[in-house]
């Protein structure tokens, strides 16, 4: 089976690096899929579960506010996200305290459209992460 490079990077380090089969999340237009030799394709992520599959293994990972690229040329995958980590290093109660943060800040009165439509959005991924969708 042939694979692709893969690579997920946040402000303090690089999280993954590795040659994958396929991943899987959710995009702000809905769930994607990439395979070896996609289409070049660039889309942003509010909150998503990575799913990346590998020949021996499959990883999971919960990422926040991301941008994903894939160059055809290259067969590369590229995510940058604010932060990312293994989803079994992720707890109910740390998705709980997002959300409980998300909410308080959507109460607050002096944030721009631009904030609320951010926060809004953040909200809903991360309500559909903990229920388990």
């Amino acid at each position: 089976m042939s694979s692709f490079k893969f690579i997920i990077r946040t402000p303090e380090k690089e999280v993954f690096s590795g040659e994958v089969q396929s991943l899987s999340f959710d995009a702000e237009d809905g769930r994607v899929q990439i395979l070896p030799l996609h289409a070049h394709y660039t889309t942003t992520l509010l909150s998503s579960v990575v799913k990346i599959q590998m020949e021996d293994r499959a990883m999971e990972f919960s990422a926040r506010s991301g941008m994903f690229t894939f160059d055809h040329v290259k067969n590369e995958g590229l995510l940058l996200c604010l932060s990312c980590e293994e989803t079994s290093e992720t707890t109910y109660k740390t998705a709980q305290e997002y959300l409980e943060f998300l909410r308080t800040e959507l109460t607050k009165g002096d944030l721009s459209d631009y904030e609320v439509k951010y926060l809004q959005g953040e909200r809903l991924a991360v309500e559909k992460q903990v229920r388990g969708n």
